[in-house]
């Protein structure tokens, strides 16, 4: 009775068992070598990469948060407060993006907004979450994402009186 499942693997035995010592253990050395290199360049170096990879993303999002929590260098000069008691919540973010240039949609009424602003510039929607804020304004949904247009974000938030 034959040991193996297929008739091809019992004529691989068969015919590595035909072969000399020294053949077999060549054989082996070279199977052996073969799975190193299926490990190395099918497993390690692609989970390697992908590692490499995986630390650049991280490192870009905490410089980012970085960026986030700090602003660009010369934002307090450039900030400037709008009160919102001073008009409604529409028109305190109307100004704080003509403030910085950005073409913002904003709908919303005295209490409530939402805003979205495409393909602007980082440096430009810091001062102006910054202005939204110090005029009193409570932000939330604060979403950036990267625009198609390299160095541009998409900007989507929505603000509240408090």
């Amino acid at each position: 009775m034959n040991r193996f499942a297929s008739p091809a693997v019992a004529q691989a035995a068969e015919w590595f068992a035909a072969r000399s010592a020294r053949e077999r253990l060549l054989l082996q050395i070279l199977a052996v070598l073969g799975l190193i290199a299926v490990l190395w360049y099918g497993v390690i170096q692609p989970l390697a990469t992908a590692r490499a990879a995986a630390m650049e993303r991280i490192a870009l999002h905490e410089s980012l948060q970085a960026r986030l929590k700090l602003g660009p260098p010369g934002i307090a000069a450039a900030v400037q407060t709008t009160s919102l008691a001073e008009g409604a919540l529409v028109e305190a973010a109307r100004a704080a993006a003509a403030a910085q240039g950005l073409p913002v949609q904003i709908d919303g009424d005295a209490e409530r907004i939402a805003v979205a602003a495409q393909g602007v510039r980082f440096e430009a929607a810091m001062p102006f979450l910054r202005m939204l804020e110090s005029g009193g304004a409570e932000l939330s949904d604060v979403r950036m994402q990267a625009s198609a247009q390299p160095g541009l974000i998409d900007l989507t938030l929505t603000a509240t009186r408090p």
